[in-house]
């Protein structure tokens, strides 16, 4: 499942939800059903995963 990086319009604070939620970023808010991300924002971290195994993989092929 991917994350949610980017915040909710409905976000407020670690714990504080619009909605009356339990506004947890990493806990509900990942599988809430109204979320909507916020225009405009940013995701607090990128994923670079990928790039890096890509990175790895390409320096390993030509390490002899």
């Amino acid at each position: 499942m991917k994350d949610r990086e980017i915040a909710c319009v409905h976000y407020k604070a670690e714990g504080n939800c619009d909605l009356g939620k339990d506004g947890t970023f990493r806990g509900h808010c990942q599988t809430c059903p109204s979320y909507k991300k916020k225009p405009g924002g940013k995701p607090a971290r990128t994923d670079n995963r990928r790039q890096k195994a890509e990175r790895i993989m390409k320096k390993e092929r030509w390490d002899y």
